[in-house]
């Protein structure tokens, strides 16, 4: 606030007032003193006009913007975690067979070809192991020099399968390794998603339960200013009665102040009636 002679001037200045604390002027502007400094020009025709604008905080301050915003958040996040928690499939995983066979050394033809069809008969993950891999490369190295007992097409697929075979088993051990390492991330994975799935349904828990008290509180901010309806209602009507109380209690006082002299005059009254019908007594009582 400023003033030049009678004019005042809005300087926009601020204060904030807090409960229990005090704080009165505006150091920035002018002192505290000069505010009733006649010299000084600070009240316009006696009078200064003081603007302030009051805001009061909720009865039941339980949420903030801050808190609504981090409310935002988490809700945001629970969403994404249940709806990821419902994309994941749970195909069961195939483990891989040790199936496991012992194999002797051998050179002879005849037993190279006998051994070849047992061989040829196991699944490719048995054929991997160390025993029956080298029985494997043995074997067709042996037929590989004597093919004169199978079929063009069989000496074909023989001399084929005798160079591609550690090419092939050295893919099973890469897809193996693979499999496995999938096997392990998956079973990390599983463990991670059990985690969400019981921080997810401990959320929503918490979620029903807060909605549960917001309602509560709802409610009760609603009882509170049907309260508070009552209160000013009952104090309205108190001041109603307080009026008439008043004008009654004047009039009995004013009615006090006389009831000394009415007593005395009553009592006078009295006396002088008790004589008047002594009187008519004695007199009646000269006829009767």
């Amino acid at each position: 606030m400023n003033s030049t002679m009678s004019m005042s001037t809005k300087q926009g200045a601020q204060c904030k007032f807090e409960k229990e604390k005090s704080r009165w002027g505006y150091p920035s502007l002018f002192p505290l003193s000069k505010l009733h400094d006649k010299n000084g020009g600070y009240l316009v025709d006696g009078t200064c006009v003081i603007e302030a604008e009051v805001s009061v905080t909720d009865v039941f301050p339980v949420s903030t913007d801050e808190s609504v915003n981090k409310l935002r958040d988490a809700e945001s996040i629970y969403t994404k975690a249940e709806s990821l928690l419902k994309s994941i499939s749970k195909e069961p995983t195939s483990s891989v067979s040790d199936g496991t066979i012992t194999v002797p050394s051998f050179k002879d033809p005849a037993v190279a070809k006998e051994r070849f069809n047992k061989l040829i008969s196991f699944p490719l993950n048995d054929l991997v192991d160390s025993e029956h891999e080298t029985a494997m490369i043995e074997t067709l190295s042996i037929l590989g020099d004597n093919l004169s007992s199978f079929s063009d097409d069989q000496a074909k697929q023989i001399k084929q399968l005798k160079d591609d075979f550690p090419i092939t088993k050295q893919k099973w051990r890469d897809s193996v390794r693979v499999k496995v390492n999938c096997e392990r991330s998956l079973s990390i994975f599983e463990k991670t998603k059990n985690l969400l799935e019981v921080s997810v349904k401990n959320e929503n828990g918490i979620k029903t339960e807060l909605e549960e008290l917001k309602s509560r509180e709802k409610e009760l901010k609603e009882e509170l200013k049907k309260l508070q309806d009552d209160s000013r209602r009952l104090v309205m009507e108190r001041l109603e009665l307080s009026k008439q109380t008043q004008q009654i209690y004047a009039l009995a006082e004013e009615q006090a102040g006389k009831i000394k002299g009415n007593e005395e005059e009553m009592s006078a009254v009295n006396k002088n009636l008790k004589d008047l019908k002594s009187n008519w007594e004695s007199m009646k009582s000269l006829f009767v």
